[in-house]
């Protein structure tokens, strides 16, 4: 199947949702994959969407799989999976999309498009980093929060005309976009957000506004940032002030949201942390930087996503840091 104005979505959970719903308003056409358990339900009750200027969710109808039918292939993909699904993907993707398919990715994290860059192909490869904020009621039902903003950039390639098409697509469907100026340092930025207010909302169930309102936890979030400040690439000259502000920013919208790091403790999902977190102590671990606010993070994220391990011991062992 090749397709004007045909695109692959991979990912309906909150934000993949969110975009399925954005794009067939708009009449594209959008083949989606998720797992087995949810395109069945989505294939049976269709999937059901409340945008911020909706008064109600609408339902739609959706052409869904776990695994796409022989003969399908895109040259338009956009990817909204959790970024640890990543090194599983590869492998689909191959068989999915052409040699020279775009590729946009909506995730969070560092260094979530190494195994596409491996790849033999010649794809396309451009990231979306964004405050866009969406809650996932059930399987088939999400409510967007916030439209936020988004910026994309180039991975691996200097095509000018695939931002162009890439901005014209989104800002179409009614995101607020923009073309990032330093899609590095974008990325290193929002990942402060998702490695502080992620965790310890994760960890104390509270919303990200109340998270940064508390006393104690920014005290937690100031020494990450100076973590990961010393992680980051010399060459951004990321600076405590202006890390910590774009993170305020990004926190003013969506104050009364719950992190996707929190949701996904509450509907017992593998979390985000390995990309994150993670991935900031591996690259200390390189530069020989001990990160121990990042790791005791990592731990209580870990910890919470076991029913036997009271949230309440969660909390207390995140207020006995200092």
């Amino acid at each position: 199947m090749k397709q004007e104005k045909s695109i692959l979505l991979i990912g309906l959970g909150a934000i993949g949702s969110v975009l399925f719903s954005r794009l067939v308003r708009h009449d594209y056409k959008v083949v989606c994959v998720t797992s087995l358990k949810s395109s069945k339900l989505i294939r049976r009750k269709g999937i059901r969407v409340q945008l911020t200027a909706d008064v109600s969710p609408l339902l739609h109808n959706c052409e869904v799989y776990s695994e796409l039918p022989d003969g399908y292939i895109f040259d338009n993909c956009i990817i909204s999976t959790k970024s640890w699904l990543n090194e599983i993907l590869i492998e689909d993707l191959e068989k999915w999309l052409t040699s020279e398919a775009s590729i946009l990715l909506f995730q969070n994290g560092l260094n979530i498009e190494r195994p596409f860059l491996v790849s033999t192909k010649n794809w396309k490869i451009t990231r979306a980093i964004t405050s866009l904020a969406a809650l996932r009621k059930e399987k088939n039902h999400s409510v967007e929060a916030s439209i936020g903003d988004t910026f994309i950039g180039s991975i691996n390639h200097e095509d000018q005309e695939e931002l162009k098409r890439v901005k014209k697509l989104l800002s179409e469907i009614g995101l607020t976009v923009e073309t990032s100026e330093d899609i590095q340092r974008d990325i290193w930025m929002k990942t402060v957000t998702n490695s502080t207010i992620g965790p310890l909302s994760a960890i104390t169930g509270l919303t990200n506004g109340d998270v940064l309102g508390d006393s104690f936890l920014n005290k937690i979030i100031s020494s990450v940032i100076d973590e990961i400040i010393l992680v980051a690439p010399e060459e951004l000259a990321l600076n405590h002030e202006g890390v910590y502000n774009m993170m305020k920013k990004i926190v003013s919208q969506t104050t009364n949201h719950k992190s996707s790091m929190l949701q996904d403790i509450e509907s017992k999902t593998k979390t985000e942390i390995s990309t994150l977190n993670c991935e900031i102590i591996n690259l200390a671990e390189k530069k020989g930087i001990d990160v121990p606010i990042n790791k005791k993070l990592v731990e209580l994220v870990n910890k919470s996503t076991d029913d036997n391990f009271p949230k309440e011991l969660a909390i207390l062992e995140l207020r006995s840091i200092y």
